[in-house]
């Protein structure tokens, strides 16, 4: 279903974001933050994230405050704040140790509760989802169209909530005690979520070297100061609906044509923006949850993946430890799709 509120996005948030600056976030203690090469994606030791599907489901909702950084509006609804509230919403599977976390940016007038079908998905197969509100972005922002340009605010927000994260999940007490995986973090996000994902993975304002892996949904390049780098090597699954009116195809084909690999482009034949991601039945409901879940394991599994079923589809054959190299998995999916899917990969 298109949504009216996010036509003529990238045009908007480009002119926007063209004399922005993006804000940095304090590095992880000891990482180097340099835009180089990603580190490889290795296996842990851990426990498959494939064993026990489905998990069972705990849902909690915590609140991150930075006070290093300010809420800054430009519109006329928000008020302006000395520190950056972020309200998250947690997905927690069932079991013993740790476990991949996933964090998740929502789109432009957005919010976490739009996304409760996807984040479940990948909970139930084994993943930690987080998912914060961003400040001014969000549906809770009346004017959050003219607040468009704190993107370039968004990928330190996502650097600030994973710093939260896995010192709770560092400590000894608590539903996050022991439960993520320092190692297996991944990064997520549908349009200006998008946007704020691959700041994360390239752009010298805001590089998150935690990040191992990532999914952009109907998403582009839209930080467009600083250099961005897009040989970095972290794997990316971009998926966008070709009908796309709101951020148009060619410019998420273009961001996934300018990364260096491994990355795979899933296209949903007729899709439109927001519907194939968020909480509308759609025809490629099964497809993307089941392309995600394939490209989770593939990155952040822990161990070889074969015999899954999502939605339906075989998830499998995916080459994992060191370097990346195929999803097969993807392959079997679109063939399954009736031709409502292409999957590319470079």
């Amino acid at each position: 279903m298109q949504r009216p509120a996010l036509r003529h996005l990238a045009l908007a948030v480009s002119t926007m974001l063209a004399a922005g600056s993006c804000a940095s976030a304090d590095p992880t203690p000891g990482a180097d933050t340099a835009a180089g090469s990603a580190p490889p994606v290795e296996t842990t030791g851990t426990t498959a994230v494939t064993t026990g599907r489905p998990r069972t489901v705990t849902t909690l909702t915590e609140t991150f405050v930075d006070s290093s950084r300010p809420t800054a509006p430009t519109g006329t609804v928000a008020m302006p704040a000395p520190q950056r509230t972020l309200p998250t919403t947690i997905y927690l599977p069932d079991g013993e140790g740790p476990s991949p976390l996933i964090v998740f940016s929502h789109g432009l007038g957005g919010g976490p509760q739009k996304f409760t079908e996807i984040h479940r998905a990948w909970a139930e197969a084994g993943y930690v989802v987080a998912a914060p509100r961003f400040p001014l972005t969000s549906d809770a922002n009346p004017d959050h169209r003219t607040d468009a340009g704190d993107l370039v605010q968004q990928p330190a927000d996502i650097t600030f909530v994973l710093d939260e994260l896995l010192a709770a999940a560092a400590g000894d007490v608590g539903p996050l005690a022991g439960r993520i995986d320092p190692e297996r973090v991944g990064a997520a996000g549908l349009s200006l979520g998008g946007a704020t994902t691959y700041g994360l993975l390239m752009n010298d304002c805001c590089i998150d070297p935690r990040v191992r892996a990532a999914v952009v949904m109907a998403g582009a390049v839209l930080i467009l100061t600083g250099d961005n780098d897009t040989d970095r090597g972290v794997p990316v699954l971009a998926l966008h609906g070709d009908a796309d009116l709101a951020l148009p195809y060619a410019l998420g084909r273009s961001a996934w044509e300018s990364l260096g690999g491994p990355a795979w482009l899933v296209t949903l034949v007729g899709g439109d923006h927001a519907g194939p991601f968020e909480d509308f039945p759609t025809p490629w409901d099964d497809a993307v949850a089941a392309s995600t879940i394939a490209f989770w394991d593939a990155t952040l599994g822990g161990a070889t993946v074969g015999g899954a079923t999502v939605g339906g589809a075989t998830v499998g054959g995916a080459t994992v430890g060191g370097e990346v190299s195929a999803i097969s998995g993807l392959d079997a999916i679109a063939a399954s799709s009736d031709g409502l899917v292409v999957v590319e990969s470079r």
